[in-house]
C-alpha cells in the first residue's frame, strides 16, 4: 500500500515537473516551426470531420428531446436560448474535448511511447537536442491552437442543427428562434465557452505527452500509456469543465 502511494507520489511529482518544464519552454516552438505545423494538421483538419459530426448529432437530438417537451406547455419560442446556450457553455467545448482527447491523446502518447521503448528519445538527447523542445511544446501549442476554433465551429454546426430540427421537424419560426438565441447570449456565456476549449486543449496535450514520454515495458507499455492518456485526459476534461463553469460564473 505504501508502496503504491509513493509510486502515485512519484508520477504526480514527475508531471508537474514536466509541466513546468515545457511551459519554461515554449518559445522553442518557432525553432520547430514543421513539427508544430504537422501536429496542427493531423489535430486540426484530423479532427475535423469527427468532431462536427458529432456536434451536429448532439444539436439534432437536443432540439428534438427539448422542443417536444417544450411544445406540450406552448413554450417552443424558448428553444433557442436553451439550445444556444446548452451548445456554447457546456456541449460544444465538451464534445470537441473529448474527440480530441480520444483521437490525438491516444496517438500522441503511443508516438512517444514508441520513441522512449526504441530509445529514440535517448539519442535526440545523446545528439544535444531536448525532447521537451522538439516533442513536447510542439504538441502542446499545436493541441492548444487549433481546439479552439474546433470548438468553435461545434458550437456553430451544433445551433446550426438544433435550428434546422426546431424549425422543419418542429415547425418554430425561425425568427422567434434566433432572436431567442441571441438575446439570451450573456459575457459569462461566451466567455465560458471561450476558456474551456483552451483549458482542455492544454490538459489533454500535458498528460498524453506525460504518458508517452514516461512509458514503461516495451510494446505492452505503449498500449497501456495511450489507454491511460484518453482516460486521464477524458477524464481531466470533464473535471475542469465544472472548475471553470463554478470559478467563471461566481465571478461575473
Amino acid at each position: 500500500m505504501i508502496s503504491k502511494v509513493k509510486i502515485i507520489l512519484a508520477d504526480i511529482q514527475d508531471f508537474f515537473l514536466m509541466s513546468y518544464l515545457a511551459m519554461m519552454r515554449v518559445p522553442s516552438v518557432l525553432r520547430y516551426r514543421r513539427e508544430t505545423l504537422d501536429q496542427m494538421n493531423f489535430i486540426g483538419i484530423g479532427a475535423l470531420l469527427l468532431v462536427l459530426t458529432a456536434s451536429l448529432s448532439v444539436g439534432l437530438v437536443l432540439a428534438l428531446e427539448w422542443g417536444t417537451r417544450l411544445e406540450r406547455f406552448g413554450a417552443k419560442n424558448l428553444m433557442g436560448r436553451i439550445v444556444t446556450i446548452s451548445v456554447i457553455r457546456e456541449i460544444g467545448p465538451i464534445i470537441t474535448g473529448l474527440m480530441v482527447a480520444g483521437r490525438t491523446g491516444s496517438k500522441v502518447a503511443a508516438e512517444l511511447g514508441s520513441m522512449k521503448v526504441t530509445e529514440q528519445i535517448e539519442a535526440l538527447k545523446a545528439f544535444g537536442t531536448d525532447p521537451l523542445r522538439k516533442l513536447v511544446v510542439p504538441r502542446q501549442f499545436a493541441t492548444v491552437a487549433m481546439i479552439l476554433p474546433l470548438a468553435v465551429l461545434a458550437d456553430t454546426i451544433a445551433i446550426l442543427g438544433g435550428y434546422f430540427m426546431a424549425t422543419l421537424f418542429l415547425h418554430t419560426d425561425p425568427s422567434i428562434f434566433w432572436i431567442s438565441a441571441l438575446n439570451s447570449l450573456e459575457l459569462k456565456d461566451i466567455t465560458i465557452g471561450l476558456i474551456k476549449p483552451l483549458v482542455f486543449g492544454y490538459i489533454i496535450s500535458t498528460v498524453s505527452c506525460y504518458f508517452g514520454m514516461y512509458t514503461r515495458g516495451g510494446a505492452e507499455g505503449v498500449g497501456q500509456s495511450a489507454t491511460r492518456a484518453v482516460m486521464y485526459a477524458s477524464l481531466s476534461v470533464l473535471i475542469w469543465d465544472f472548475l471553470i463553469s463554478k470559478f467563471i460564473i461566481a465571478i461575473l
